[in-house]
């Protein structure tokens, strides 16, 4: 059962920091009964996604995959503690580390200031931004190219199409906050190097 839920888990991410033999000591912490396990698993997932959605994270699932990496490699330590509590504070620290991380980001984004935009530089931008959309994953290029397609009514129907073909409205924005980071942080990595 660990095993099962440990290979659903890596799926998405297609990689895990844990092993199953860890994730399934991790069930073993949450109950002995292993119905019992998988069902508080997934109420502290639920629980954590929703945490990190309300702080404004872009990418719940992954900051809850960290969360579950943390506590394992600390499973010794907290086996003392509240599961839920403890996954509760291990989420606020990785919470933390994310606003760092995007806050970092951002700074780094600001490379061009608009008053100072001449036509070279913003030539410039347009090229990162075509050499970073071809360093995409062909799905993921496909996917933000129909999501900015179209206008007005047409452009409505298009994200309702696209939300469809990938697991709904929340599957498509998660999806599309992740390329989005993707293509500017190679944006401005682009930028930078060529500003050179």
């Amino acid at each position: 059962m660990a095993v099962l839920l440990w290979a659903a888990m890596a799926a998405p991410g297609g990689k895990r920091a844990i092993t199953p033999e860890a994730f399934g000591k991790f069930l073993r912490w949450l109950s002995t009964d292993d119905e019992l396990a998988v069902r508080e698993y997934q109420s502290i997932r639920r629980k954590l996604v929703s945490y990190f959605i309300r702080k404004g994270c872009t990418h719940p699932d992954e900051l809850f995959d960290e969360t579950v990496d943390v506590v394992v490699g600390k499973i010794e330590v907290c086996a003392e503690y509240p599961p839920l509590n403890y996954c509760y504070g291990v989420a606020k620290n990785v919470w933390r580390q994310d606003v760092r991380e995007r806050k970092s980001i951002s700074l780094d984004g600001d490379v061009v200031s608009p008053e100072h935009a001449d036509a070279g530089v913003h030539e410039r931008e347009l090229k990162c931004l075509e050499h970073c959309m071809g360093q995409l994953a062909p799905s993921d290029r496909d996917v933000i190219a129909k999501y900015y397609q179209g206008e007005g009514h047409d452009k409505i129907e298009n994200r309702k199409l696209l939300a469809d073909g990938v697991g709904g409205v929340n599957a498509l924005r998660i999806r599309m906050c992740r390329i989005r980071k993707d293509l500017r942080v190679c944006v401005v990595d682009c930028i930078k190097r060529s500003a050179n």
